[in-house]
């Protein structure tokens, strides 16, 4: 089978040329290019298994989510890279939640491009799986985060380091599991708690190997869920009903709201566990 090391999803050209205006990768690099969203997905579907990089070159945040999430499960294991001119602190945390390696931002610089030509990205646990945790154990957190975008990332990586040590599948703990933490973190601080730096997040989580629930609650006013707002609109990202939570319900298996909308508690089954739990 033919190899490629790097694919690219070229969605934003003038970019691309100032990326690469300093060092033009050499002909065996193996590059592919592709104009189009549906393009690069359906070459990066049809070879899997070549070994290669991604490398997106997108408009500022024009790219959702939902997409975002669409490229890695397709490619769990690639080295991802996101380059793009300006982004918000909470697109940023987007990327970084779903394993995607960085994000890079002008002025570009050689050792840019040779990172991601040369492709030394590791991102490995740096301790041994425990086996008699992943067979026998449970684990619960209770917790309070501050009104902080910033505290998002430390947990969503939590969440999908145990959800892997409790055998969950690596399309659930790497992907789904934290972008639902992002999505309902980030509603909770900015919607909930207004951004109010002194108001809290209780975060409770539960983890086995059969599922694991999460309860997040905000000190906000509460809301009410709007079913007839659409959630693909982009100005209801995060609202009750908005694309937010329709990815959120979309992902887990059951969701609900309590407290008038202050508290959203969640499941997900482990669909790799035979556990009746």
């Amino acid at each position: 089978m033919e190899k490629h090391s790097l694919h690219i999803l070229n969605l934003q050209p003038e970019l691309f040329e100032e990326f690469f205006a300093e060092l033009r990768p050499p002909e065996e690099a193996g590059i592919r290019i592709y104009k189009t969203f549906p393009r690069f997905m359906k070459a990066i579907g049809e070879r899997p298994d070549d070994g290669g990089r991604l490398l997106l070159f997108l408009p500022e945040e024009k790219l959702g989510a939902d997409k975002l999430r669409l490229i890695r499960l397709a490619r769990l294991d690639a080295p991802m890279f996101v380059v793009t001119r300006e982004c918000s602190e909470k697109y940023y945390l987007v990327v970084l939640s779903l394993g995607i390696q960085g994000i890079i931002h002008p002025p570009f610089s050689v050792a840019d491009v040779e990172r991601i030509l040369d492709g030394r990205v590791n991102e490995e646990i740096p301790f041994p799986r425990n086996h008699d945790l992943a067979r026998e154990g449970q684990v619960r957190f209770d917790f309070l985060l501050p009104s902080k975008l910033s505290r998002i990332l430390g947990v969503n990586r939590l969440v999908s380091m145990l959800t892997s040590e409790f055998g969950f599948p690596p399309e659930e703990s790497k992907v789904n599991l934290p972008l639902v933490m992002d999505e309902a973190l980030s509603n909770a601080i900015q919607h909930g708690n207004k951004g109010k730096e002194e108001l809290k997040v209780h975060v409770r989580i539960y983890i086995s190997t059969s599922r694991i629930v999460v309860q997040i609650e905000d000190q906000g006013e509460g809301f009410r869920i709007d079913d007839s707002r659409d959630p693909r609109d982009l100005e209801n990202l995060y609202r009750g009903s908005g694309r937010g939570l329709y990815l959120i319900r979309e992902l887990m298996d059951t969701v609900e709201f309590k407290k008038g909308g202050r508290l959203l508690e969640m499941e997900k089954r482990n669909p790799a566990s035979d556990s009746k739990e």
